[in-house]
């Protein structure tokens, strides 16, 4: 495990075993101690305390920093126990700005800053490029619900699309089955670490998963798993898709909290019509009633991911292959002072390939001095590499 996994680590065991919240990290965002993607680690945070930005804080945010340095055997011991188990079960860590962290996350907001994988990273830049669907359901489905299940999963694969879900049993095992034998890529998001099997009786279809697919959580390794996290997982499971297909849900599913949170996050969400006289068919009914689409056919989902793809506004291709940018990245959130004044210049033209920005917008995605960026930013016209368009830069063919 090298310097910068160590450092994620510390970044998640500071989240996880101290008692800062998030609203430190909103704060520490808000006075722009730091940028919008930067992961502090301790050694961050104990400068913070000692320089003037301290006094941009609340004595909140200013006691637990405070603890969590105070508390730093704590956090090392995690960050040991973590890395341990990351290495014996092959756990990749990735965080934002690697190429394998998903690009579809880029416009929402509350998503992890450090992800765990088990398996074939790939498959999250297959569901990049080609699309994700989320198929998600009861734990205890009938028959219909499970044959249009093992159809859709199956037909959807065959376009390429990854399927995504959460390894329940029911509807959730068969959609991953579905994918897997016809040799698709699917993605199993868990409530726990990535290394904890939930439910132990999809152990089979664990490892199939693990061998050409992907095991997904936000939580560290060997995190065992509690009530609390579901609706978290939930979260991801829509998140980590364009379109969300519920094929059969009660009135009080868990199924339900993963179809609102796709719709607050502008996913589509579609409906497999089912009887009005079983109760594990009403809320799928229910959010038929709310506007909710009826699932009838897979051209229509899959014209609907389609689009998605193509809204998306970075080029995803050229983007997650541009290993030189990434390393920029990388060195932007944790050894900044290495950057050189044509460093940051690429990574301003790299924030300006996504879509035209103010620059205040600029400013809190780097997270440096405004003066400094202002100074960048006009060298930049200067050069020809960018244009000021209507209060907004914009990247110039010399500058793309």
């Amino acid at each position: 495990m090298d310097a910068l996994d160590l450092r994620l680590l510390e970044h998640t065991a500071i989240r996880n075993v101290t008692q800062m919240d998030y609203r430190v990290w909103a704060e520490l965002r808000d006075t722009r101690i730091i940028g919008a993607n930067e992961l502090p680690d301790l050694n961050r945070l104990a400068n913070i305390l000692k320089t003037e930005e301290k006094q941009l804080l609340g004595g909140r945010s200013i006691g637990l920093i405070d603890d969590a340095v105070n508390n730093s055997d704590k956090v090392k011991a995690a960050v040991d126990r973590y890395a341990k188990i990351a290495d014996a079960n092959n756990i990749k860590v990735i965080g934002k700005g690697n190429k394998y962290y998903p690009h579809i996350w880029e416009y929402l907001s509350g998503m992890p800053p450090v992800l765990f994988v088990r398996g074939d990273c790939n498959t999250l830049r297959d569901l990049d490029v080609y699309g994700g669907c989320s198929i998600v359901g009861t734990r205890d489905p009938g028959r219909y619900a499970l044959y249009a299940t093992k159809e859709f999963s199956q037909k959807l694969c065959k376009k390429n699309i990854v399927i995504v879900s959460g390894m329940a049993l029911g509807i959730d095992r068969m959609a991953h089955e579905a994918c897997l034998d016809v040799g698709g890529r699917t993605i199993a998001v868990l409530p726990g670490g990535c290394d904890v099997i939930y439910p132990y009786q999809n152990y089979d279809i664990y490892e199939r998963i693990c061998g050409t697919g992907a095991v997904v959580s936000e939580m560290p390794p060997g995190q065992e798993v509690i009530k609390q996290y579901f609706p978290s997982r939930n979260r991801l499971i829509s998140a980590l898709s364009d379109v969300c297909l519920v094929m059969e849900a009660g009135q009080h599913s868990g199924t339900l909290h993963t179809a609102s949170f796709a719709a607050n996050q502008s996913r589509d969400v579609f409906v497999l019509p089912n009887s009005i006289y079983a109760n594990n068919s009403i809320g799928g009914l229910e959010l038929l009633r709310d506007g909710a689409e009826v699932l009838i056919d897979v051209d229509t989902v899959c014209e609907r991911i389609q689009d998605s793809v193509l809204d998306r506004e970075t080029e995803v291709t050229e983007c997650i292959d541009d290993d030189d940018i990434e390393d920029l990245w990388e060195r932007a959130r944790y050894d900044r002072e290495s950057l050189s004044e044509e460093d940051w210049k690429k990574l301003i033209c790299d924030e300006l390939s996504e879509r035209p920005k103010n620059i205040d917008d600029i400013c809190a995605t780097l997270g440096i001095p405004f003066s400094f960026l202002s100074a960048l930013v006009t060298n930049l016209e200067t050069e020809g590499r960018i244009a000021n368009e209507r209060g907004k830069y914009v990247l110039t063919i010399q500058g793309g």
